[in-house]
């Protein structure tokens, strides 16, 4: 939770350019709803309340909180990360190359 504030800064910067997803790995869906308005995320977070034996989190093998993910224009996965800290450095070169 202590990197939203970071994501949300990524999610204005490279709106209509990056898509950012969550993942919940909790098993109260309502508890996520309520943490994403407290927290005003406004990207999408994908939850089933199964915790990481979801198929969500069980199809992206996540193991750990935050499990962070740059997907392609064909939604590959270009690198995985365990902070947000890392992700402006991969974004940056992926758009470059599409200007």
């Amino acid at each position: 939770m202590e990197e939203v504030p970071l994501l949300k800064r990524l999610s204005e910067k490279y709106a209509g350019q990056v898509q950012i997803v969550g993942i919940s790995t909790d098993e109260n869906v309502e508890r996520v709803d309520r943490v994403v308005k407290e927290k005003g995320m406004t990207w999408s977070i994908l939850s089933d309340g199964r915790g990481f034996d979801g198929p969500i989190p069980t199809a992206y093998h996540v193991q750990g909180t935050p499990d962070l993910f740059v997907l392609d224009g064909d939604s590959r996965i270009v690198r995985r990360f365990t902070s947000a800290t890392e992700i402006e450095a991969t974004v940056e070169p992926l758009l470059a190359r599409r200007r």
